[in-house]
């Protein structure tokens, strides 16, 4: 069958033509474009008609190249959604990087308490403005606007709704939110009573490969598709898109790193706690502990530094140039508080070095080595976290994203961590998005005989740990503190 995936992040998406049979896997990118929050009435939201436009666009490019599109799937980053009233958007969806969307945070703590929210979600989100913020802040500023809609729906369903799908919830996205019971799969509607925020207007929740019908005509080719949801958050589709097995840790790779391991029950131990590791629901009823790493974002910030300076440099030569640098010199928290999209990311590297008394990187290839050395560190750590998080230790990590082309990342990651490290799909998001819709539409039995048919089609890479390697893990231990 032919399926498309539709891969939507916060700085833009990409549409792919999947063609899964039950014994191979074909994946094909046939339209990008960019995305991010626009600037309206003093809020920064999402240009939902121009992704609506973008997305018509891909499916048609996609239906151009075989004899029959069979299925349509989204999937988005999580957190943001939109209000309807009788099928009609209220207004755009605001973004999450808005900073009006965290006013009311601290009453929200205030009113439950960080271990409650964890407890009742098994999420241990305190930085990043989820949905249950969103809602909060929403409710107490502009309350009539809550009071006008009957529905709310996060992204990746509310564009499927605007091309002709049934409204409805998914899990994956939907686990996100900090409004959900990771133990039950449903929304945690006592926590919402207890913070007094509308229950009303939240959709059913389903799982992925559930049919949403088929696409509008006057949005869809001759032949209009089926939407089936997939796993429709981004993270639990690239991990459903993994060739994980037995007791492996997923990375998956890109401006975030998402280190964790799949399981069948969520765990509320105090170590997941502490550690900050969140349980998120994934495809066939899985639960994913995971915590995000801040990851290749300061790299592509040091990128456009150098760029706008008036030298651009590509990849291969950075990398080359890294290579050659001096090893574990100088290592960064990739998460500290003091690296900023404002300023020069290169300086703000320069003076974390000069303000913990390390050698300062002077070269593009000593800053360069220093991001890898400490992503790859903290990563290590995030693992003995994870060990203690989940009661249980792995054995080697499966990694996908951008991480996967770059061989020098690979080799010091199995380094760092003392682990084998197996390469799977750079793109693992839209794999996972097309193995969800096939499992859905019974082409694939389930996501296990999908990782299968990636392990054989899509090939990979094992990188093994060397030898020798110091204890970086507990010099970066000691500059982030207790």
């Amino acid at each position: 069958m032919n399926h498309v995936a539709v891969d939507i992040g916060a700085s833009g998406g990409t549409v792919f033509l999947g063609r899964i049979t039950p014994s191979s896997v074909d994946v094909t990118e046939v339209h990008r474009f960019e995305n991010g929050p626009v600037e309206r009435d003093g809020r920064y939201v999402w240009d939902v008609d121009r992704l609506v436009s973008e997305l018509t666009t891909g499916i048609a490019v996609a239906d151009a190249q075989v004899e029959r599109l069979d299925t349509v799937g989204i999937d988005t980053w999580g957190l943001d959604f939109g209000l309807l009233s009788d099928g009609e958007l209220l207004r755009a969806p605001t973004s999450y990087r808005d900073p009006d969307v965290t006013a009311t945070k601290e009453a929200l703590f205030d009113a439950v308490g960080k271990r409650r929210l964890f407890e009742a979600t098994g999420i241990t989100n305190w930085s990043t403005p989820n949905t249950l913020w969103q809602l909060h802040t929403l409710a107490k500023r502009e309350p009539d606007l809550l009071e006008q809609a009957d529905k709310l729906l996060l992204m990746p369903q509310l564009l499927a709704s605007l091309l002709g799908g049934r409204p409805t919830g998914e899990v994956t996205i939907a686990s996100t939110t900090q409004m959900v019971d990771a133990g039950t799969r449903r929304w945690a509607t006592d926590l919402l009573d207890e913070l007094g925020l509308p229950t009303g207007t939240l959709p059913s929740l389903v799982e992925p490969g559930e049919s949403l019908g088929r696409m509008n005509d006057d949005c869809a080719p001759s032949s209009p598709p089926e939407l089936v949801g997939p796993a429709s958050h981004d993270t639990a589709a690239a991990v459903a898109g993994l060739p994980l097995t037995g007791s492996a840790a997923f990375l998956n790779t890109g401006s975030w790193f998402v280190l964790g391991v799949e399981r069948d029950t969520p765990t509320y131990r105090e170590a997941a706690f502490e550690h900050s590791f969140s349980n998120e629901l994934g495809a066939d009823g899985t639960v994913r502990l995971l915590k995000n790493i801040n990851g290749f974002f300061i790299l592509e910030e040091c990128r456009d530094a150098w760029a706008d300076a008036g030298d651009p440099i590509d990849y291969d030569r950075l990398l080359s140039a890294a290579r050659e640098a001096e090893p574990r010199r100088t290592l960064v928290d990739p998460d500290a508080d003091s690296f900023s999209i404002e300023g020069s990311m290169p300086e703000q590297i320069r003076s974390y070095a000069r303000r913990t008394g390390q050698p300062v990187p002077d070269t593009q290839g000593a800053v360069v080595r220093c991001l890898l050395d400490s992503l790859v560190t903290k990563t290590a750590l995030g693992l003995d976290q994870l060990a203690a998080a989940a009661d249980t230790s792995s054995e080697r990590i499966v990694l996908g994203g951008g991480g996967v082309r770059n061989e020098l990342f690979c080799r010091l990651l199995a380094d760092a961590t003392g682990r084998p490290v197996e390469t799977g799909p750079v793109e693992a998001t839209a794999v996972g998005n097309l193995l969800t819709q096939a499992v859905g539409v019974g082409t694939l039995s389930n996501i296990e005989s999908g990782r299968e048919l990636v392990r054989a089609s899509l090939g990979g890479n094992t990188y093994e740990p060397g030898d020798g390697w110091p204890r970086a893990t507990e010099r970066l231990r000691g500059l982030i503190g207790p």
